[in-house]
């Protein structure tokens, strides 16, 4: 019997990707079209961390290979140009495909070496330093992807480029990337593009150009109590282990469907049971443990910074319930204006507590942290006890 089943690495594959099969069907039909010489819009997966979107990436990745795409597969950063993410993207794809013809390596060779050079801008709205010859590179980049991907297709296969985290691409070097792979639309000859990121992926992709509004956006959020059972039993099962339904309960309760914390509570258990059976006295001997680790490695590091005021501020976006809100709806709540509480906002999105994910919302960037504040709301109105903030409403708004 395996030591280790459940997956609690950062974007790694659970053992049962479930709950994602609407989407994941979806992308192999338009994988399918595309390969048919169909085109097909993007597909971007959305949501916040640990939801699970780079494992629905990755498996698309491995369908779409499957229906002969050679994908190039990268993770965008805010502090790397594309153009450097795109060399080692091409650079696996030319190993993945070792059994393609010479022509189609070459091809790609030649996208390496005009790869666009990047820019950077200088502070100060004093312009950017650009590499000599980047422009020269830009003009010649779309030429010479037309290359790759006729000689891809010539040997029936398709293109398709795969990008993490995509609302990190900076906006100047992914609009070459975005522009070419809409022009292909237009042909018998479509490119493709998948892609995961938070939230604000959308509001990030408007910018790089307008008509990704009509790409096709997955929003990637909790399971359901069923789905977590599953994700929870069916690899169990798998390794002739049966989890008793109270125990499966108690750890689709604690672990609420994030999927994160599902495989965290999950693995726990698994390496701590015997015998081929889990009882919900295992579960519970194991969830206080659990729930230690993710308060200090989720929470309690990013709680232990805040001023007293920027903890009221948090303790009444927790008050408003799960979700974005306006800056407007909690100053209100706290019987302030938005623009008297404007720099605590801030703070809370410099500290990583919260985050923008569209223009005039505000989100806890962790999932569950509105559950958290629940269960630790002593602890933290005691630390807010100085400030002068004070929320209007009552307190015991129901929590999830």
């Amino acid at each position: 019997m395996t030591t280790t089943l459940y997956r609690t690495a950062p974007g790694s594959e659970p053992p049962a990707l479930v709950g994602r099969d609407q989407e994941l069907a979806a992308i192999a039909y338009e994988a399918r079209s595309v390969a048919a010489g169909e085109p097909a819009p993007p597909i971007v997966s959305i949501g916040l961390r640990g939801m699970g979107k780079t494992a629905l990436l990755r498996r698309s990745i491995e369908d779409v290979r499957r229906l002969g795409g050679v994908v190039v597969s990268v993770e965008a950063s805010d502090t790397e140009a594309l153009s450097v993410t795109l060399q080692a993207g091409l650079e696996r794809a030319q190993r993945d495909n070792a059994s393609l013809p010479s022509r189609v390596k070459s091809s790609i060779d030649a996208v390496l070496r005009t790869l666009p050079r990047p820019s950077y801008d200088l502070p100060n709205d004093l312009g950017a330093i650009e590499f000599a010859g980047a422009r020269q590179d830009a003009k010649r980049f779309e030429s010479v992807l037309e290359d790759l991907n006729d000689e891809i297709r010539q040997n029936d296969k398709f293109l398709v480029f795969a990008i993490d985290e995509i609302q990190e691409a900076p906006i100047q070097d992914f609009r070459e990337l975005v522009r070419f792979v809409h022009r292909t639309a237009g042909t018998n000859r479509p490119v493709w593009l998948l892609g995961a990121g938070l939230p604000n992926a959308r509001e990030h992709l408007h910018e790089v150009r307008t008509y990704t509004e009509r790409w096709r956006y997955f929003p990637i959020g909790l399971l359901t109590q069923q789905q977590t059972i599953d994700a929870i039993a069916i690899p169990a099962l798998d390794n002739g282990v049966t989890i008793a339904p109270a125990a499966l309960e108690r750890l689709a309760e604690e672990s609420a469907g994030y999927p994160f914390f599902v495989q965290k509570y999950a693995a726990a258990v698994w390496a701590a049971h015997q015998g081929d059976a889990i009882s919900l006295a295992d579960v519970d001997a194991v969830i206080p443990g659990v729930r230690r680790i993710i308060d200090n490695d989720f929470y309690d590091e990013r709680f232990r910074v805040l001023t007293p005021r920027e903890v009221t501020y948090a303790l009444a976006m927790a008050d408003l319930g799960p979700g974005p809100h306006t800056p407007n709806e909690i100053a209100t709540h706290l019987g302030s204006t938005s623009a008297a509480v404007n720099s605590i906002r801030n703070q809370l999105v410099k500290k990583d507590v919260a985050f923008a994910p569209a223009g005039g919302l505000l989100e806890f960037r962790i999932p569950l942290t509105d559950r958290y504040i629940a269960q630790h709301r002593p602890i933290l109105e005691r630390r807010a006890g100085g400030s002068q903030l004070r929320a209007q409403s009552t307190k015991g708004v129901s929590h999830r």
